[in-house]
């Protein structure tokens, strides 16, 4: 069914083949994606890249995380790094996203984003997908320990696919019009997602 939907759906945008963007959109939804990496993690404004556990923050960040904690403002950023690859002879362009941020398979985030990305026939780009949240809106009754060790384990090598996963529905403007593919694509892991 999603494959006669797709299906029907490049078409109407085939017909319309005199509008350069929808032209551009229709590039995109043709696109190879890839999950590259988790970058720039912060814990409480505190860069945690590369940091393995509690006991290896600085004595300066370390009463940082406490009043963080104290306040339940235990806030993660960071950002998902997806590759795309443009197979087609023309240029692939979008003006945003819905996405769907997963993490250990848990839905974590849903929304939408404003997010250009323009790549020329035959090229390849980086798509750098920025998330923040609280930990407390998602961890409330876990101790400290399990909430620090979380973002921690974001922030080393265990951050790879099998952790984090991004489905995204792009989409572009025309005119007042917005128009989005009809089915989210998922990066990262074995891309076996629960049904949404």
């Amino acid at each position: 069914m999603k494959t006669i939907r797709y299906l029907l759906f490049l078409l109407s945008l085939t017909l319309l083949t005199g509008c350069a963007s929808v032209k551009g959109l229709k590039n995109f939804a043709s696109c190879d994606f890839e999950f590259k990496n988790v970058s720039n993690v912060r814990l409480a404004n505190i860069d945690v890249s590369g940091i393995k556990s509690y006991d290896h923050l600085s004595i300066k960040d370390t009463p940082k995380l406490l009043a963080a904690f104290a306040k339940k403002k235990l806030n993660l950023n960071f950002v998902v790094n997806v590759g795309v690859k443009n197979p087609n002879a023309q240029t692939a362009r979008l003006d945003g996203l819905d996405y769907i941020l997963w993490i250990d398979n848990a839905k974590i985030l849903t929304g939408s984003m404003d997010k250009q990305m323009s790549l020329g026939a035959k090229q390849s780009g980086t798509l750098s997908l920025p998330f923040s949240f609280n930990l407390f809106d998602f961890f409330s009754g876990k101790s400290s320990t399990k909430m620090i060790s979380y973002a921690f384990g974001l922030a080393t090598s265990n951050a790879d696919n099998s952790r984090v996963k991004v489905s995204i529905k792009p989409y572009f403007a025309v005119g007042k019009q917005t128009i989005k593919l009809p089915a989210y694509v998922t990066v990262g892991g074995d891309k076996i997602m629960p049904k949404q």
